[in-house]
């Protein structure tokens, strides 16, 4: 990506470049599903700090996943 010195930003064909929306390789369901497993796995110790933090990154995607689904209908 070159920067174009009257303001725009283009890549490397001189094309525009637009900063497109994020979009999420997994559905709704695809998460749900994931949370759902993780919530009926049995972990221990040393484990627990990373699922928490895994768990709230899946909930936070989720909820932005299922928000884009709902818009998008």
């Amino acid at each position: 990506m070159a920067v174009n010195f009257k303001g725009g930003m283009t890549d490397r064909k001189g094309e525009p470049f637009i900063k497109h929306e994020h979009h999420h390789p997994l559905s709704s369901d695809e998460i749900r599903y994931l949370l759902t497993v993780l919530k009926k796995c049995t972990f221990t110790g040393d484990e627990m700090e990373n699922l928490v933090v895994v768990t709230m990154k899946l909930q936070e995607e989720y909820k932005k996943v299922l928000d884009n689904e709902e818009k998008n209908k």
